[in-house]
């Protein structure tokens, strides 16, 4: 008899900057059949190497990790990371964002990939308007920092997509308002509202998971996913640990009471983008 060897599914966490997806990998690698890189392909090659290596090891001297005019976005994933489980993982995902899909123009590369087969779309939907203000209190927080050094982060360090470095650690203690420039948040919403739009042509093999059933209703999210996957979903006992851990995290937060020009935001919002402004759309 032959021997096959298995198979791995190779999927893709897509969405806009702070729609939970550094939680939603988190809560992947928890399973023990599964693995999510998570900001490979982020515009700061410190960043991009640390989460190379957490997952790799110590690279040393050689560039193993995507570096700039050494290899390109496509082939460090084509060659480094799909279907190249280190511990035999059946499901190897990345986190790849709507500014990294069109930082390097992969559409097509990922359209491709669902084309092939054994690749699936995890698309995190998220109101721009909430992912666009949730940046910006994390910009004016002082969280965005540089890391210490090539490898090490110090523990108040979040990447530049606005994510938190330590999980559960990081979330807001107090929260200082923070004023939107106007002409910056509507092109925000325009954009996003592209990215879902090339997202779902992008991939007909997909999930979508609304914020809000992530963060509020994980218990009901959690069986979907792994059956979407192909695994058996994680413990009881864990899933109850992020239900709660995702619940503290949107607890009390309210954009009205954290933006400081909130209802001129909404006055002045231009006809294409209203809709999104709307309280129950938040």
């Amino acid at each position: 008899m032959l021997f096959e060897p298995p198979t791995t599914l190779n999927t893709v966490v897509t969405g806009q900057v702070c729609c939970g997806d550094r939680y939603l990998s988190a809560i992947l690698c928890d399973h023990p059949n599964i693995f999510c890189h998570s900001v490979l392909l982020d515009p700061d090659d410190a960043v991009r190497r640390y989460y190379h290596e957490d997952y790799f090891g110590d690279a040393g001297n050689t560039p193993d990790w995507l570096v700039e005019g050494h290899i390109s976005g496509e082939q460090y994933l084509t060659n480094k990371i799909f279907d190249n489980p280190l511990k035999s993982e059946e499901v190897i995902g990345v986190s790849v964002l709507y500014p990294h899909l069109y930082a390097r123009d992969m559409w097509d590369y990922f359209s491709e990939w669902c084309r092939v087969g054994d690749f699936c779309v995890i698309h995190l939907k998220r109101n721009p308007v909430a992912c666009f203000a949730s940046l910006k209190m994390w910009e004016s927080s002082g969280n965005d920092l540089t890391p210490l050094s090539a490898t090490k982060f110090d523990r108040g360090y979040t990447d530049v997509v606005g994510h938190p470095s330590m999980l559960p650690a990081g979330f807001f203690k107090t929260v200082s308002p923070v004023h939107l420039d106007l002409d910056e948040l509507y092109e925000f919403v325009r954009i996003h509202l592209a990215a879902d739009i090339k997202v779902a042509t992008m991939c007909e093999d997909r999930l979508e998971i609304s914020y809000e059933e992530l963060m509020l209703n994980f218990s009901s999210v959690c069986p979907h996913l792994f059956s979407f996957l192909g695994c058996e979903a994680i413990s009881q006992r864990a899933m109850k640990h992020w239900d709660s851990v995702l619940r503290l995290k949107v607890s009390g937060l309210y954009l009205r009471d954290v933006v400081s020009n909130w209802y001129s935001v909404c006055a002045e919002a231009p006809l294409d983008v209203r809709p999104w402004f709307d309280p129950e759309a938040i």
